[in-house]
């Protein structure tokens, strides 16, 4: 087997993981003892011996089932979410999907038939697997894309602390700061609620006639990071956002409100709460044509640092999201 082919299988492995944590087989229907409640839906005893099958069907050691009880009731969470937001995974879509992964690793179809059954899956349990974790990708996607930045200094930073070295040549940093940051706050109204763009206007309405955009927030948000804080979202750079949001934030003086604007997770009402821009921004902003610095950070270390930082915050994010969904989920656990 060749590199392209071990490779896959390495990842195939990788995924058979992650897809237990947003999703199995759906459950049999079978007259089974209740394990556990989340909010309409149980979870069976035989779901849960499946579930543990699943992530290692050759061990010989006992099974925690109690931590293999949590990852199915976030799974239910998952799932739960996703019709709630009105996400969905067409079969176009997950035909497609497949077929870029046959292709990436070279492999026919006898060939990506054989690497299955190494993994103990049929071509039928695959593609529900990859429907499944395609489907979890969406969600978090929706729920997290735009709300994590990973900057300039924090790669610098990193780059010192784990590399070695400096990361500035002649006293210059060798990034560029960003020249302007914007700090914003949105209301977002989700794509898959009922008369979504009607709710969204009516909010906006509110928010722009001067009522308190925090309070509004907490009330209205569907999204559950950010409103307890207020619809606060932090600090973002040019190029962070998608380019209707960028557009919208570019065209609204601060302290203003605008929108409903729509995007793949829905309407936003946005804020604009703060501009910055940093003495050394100002200063590099004037000088960059003259300046005859070399960056010490290559472009691919540059690259792989902030794919590294980019998911140690989409992990302590996707963590507080399902935080705050159990938080206000009803959970009873009858193991």
């Amino acid at each position: 087997m060749n590199n392209q082919k071990k490779r896959f299988l390495t990842i195939l492995s990788a995924v058979t993981m992650l897809t237990a944590l947003i999703g199995t087989a759906h459950a049999r229907e079978t007259i089974d003892r209740v394990v556990a409640i989340v909010n309409d839906d149980v979870i069976t005893l035989s779901e849960l011996r499946e579930m543990a099958l699943s992530i290692n069907p050759t061990s010989t050691e006992p099974i925690d089932e109690n931590a293999v009880l949590q990852q199915l009731i976030e799974q239910k969470l998952f799932e739960q979410e996703a019709e709630k937001h009105g996400i969905k995974v067409s079969e176009a879509e997950l035909d497609a999907s497949i077929e870029q992964v046959r292709q990436k690793y070279n492999l026919n179809g006898e060939q990506m038939t054989e690497v299955l059954k190494k993994q103990n899956l049929t071509p039928e349990s695959f593609r529900e697997q990859w429907r499944l974790q395609t489907l979890g990708n969406k969600l978090l996607e929706s729920q997290l894309k735009n709300k994590i930045v990973v900057t300039d200094d924090e790669v610098i930073n990193y780059y010192e602390e784990n590399h070695g070295g400096s990361a500035t040549t002649s006293g210059t940093v060798s990034a560029e700061m960003p020249a302007e940051q914007v700090r914003i706050a949105h209301i977002l109204i989700s794509g898959g609620s009922p008369d979504a763009e009607k709710k969204a206007g009516e909010v906006a309405e509110l928010a722009k006639s001067g009522q308190d955009f925090g309070e509004l927030a907490k009330q209205y948000s569907d999204d559950n990071l950010s409103a307890d804080k207020g619809g606060d979202l932090g600090y973002f750079k040019r190029g962070d956002l998608i380019e209707t949001l960028e557009v919208t934030v570019d065209n609204t003086p601060v302290g203003e409100v605008s929108g409903p604007v729509e995007s793949p997770a829905g309407y936003h009402i946005i804020k604009v709460l703060e501009r910055t821009k940093s003495e050394s921004a100002e200063k590099e902003s004037k000088t960059d044509e003259k300046s005859d610095k070399v960056p010490a950070i290559d472009e691919a270390t540059r690259k792989e640092i902030t794919e590294t930082l980019y998911r140690q915050k989409a992990e302590a994010q996707l963590k507080e999201w399902l935080d705050k969904i159990k938080e206000d989920a009803y959970i009873e656990v009858k193991l």
